[in-house]
């Protein structure tokens, strides 16, 4: 994929997706299978005025490691600087954008029963902060193919050609053209139009 498309991307993300304020934090969480475009988006994170922008790396290898290995006593517990780094949040708000390109099927032969139980023990614990946050600042999920994920869609294609076709996909899926920006405008214009017309009906039933 070109790099110039690319990088639209990215802007469109940081600039209409989440909304990047001047001054702002932003965290993005990502795959380690994706550092280039993860830089591109943390450049146009910038550009649209971030003070700082941190990188938060996941390993879905590591996760499943965790969970066979762990006990569920350990995977529930939140740990002191996992708190102090969600009060950080909750005081500074910052911008939040997620990468996902993780395999569908990544997690197979774990327990869905242990991952459950994992997350229900920490949930009471990050829910409070969450709480705080909620509604508060803006956030942002954008797909990126990983190979994996790629081969499982197109199978009959080599690696490097399936991750090509779903770059295709979705990023005509986001409006991706020759400016992604004034096309997210204008649809966002249209679906406003439609919802005022719809109003102004006073639909009862």
């Amino acid at each position: 994929m070109k790099k110039t498309v690319l990088r639209a991307y990215a802007r469109l993300i940081a600039e209409v997706g989440a909304r990047v304020q001047k001054g702002q934090d932003v965290v993005i969480e990502a795959e380690l299978d994706q550092p280039e475009f993860v830089t591109m988006v943390a450049d146009a994170c910038y550009h649209a005025g971030a003070r700082k922008v941190t990188v938060t790396w996941k390993h879905q290898a590591l996760e499943k490691l965790a969970i066979r290995r762990e006990s569920v006593k350990m995977l529930q517990t939140v740990e002191a600087w996992e708190r102090a780094k969600l009060q950080h949040y909750v005081d500074t708000l910052p911008c939040r954008i997620y990468l996902l390109s993780e395999d569908p099927d990544g997690l197979r032969g774990v327990s869905p029963a242990k991952m459950a139980r994992a997350r229900q023990g920490r949930y009471g614990v990050i829910k409070p902060y969450r709480d705080q946050m909620e509604g508060r600042y803006q956030w942002c999920i954008a797909a990126v193919p990983g190979e994996k994920w790629a081969k499982k869609l197109f199978p009959e294609l080599r690696a490097s050609q399936a991750v090509e076709k779903l770059w295709d996909a979705i990023l005509k899926t986001s409006r991706v053209s020759d400016d992604p920006i004034k096309a997210w405008e204008d649809h966002n214009r249209d679906l406003h139009d439609r919802c005022e017309y719809l109003n102004k009906l006073h639909i009862r039933e």
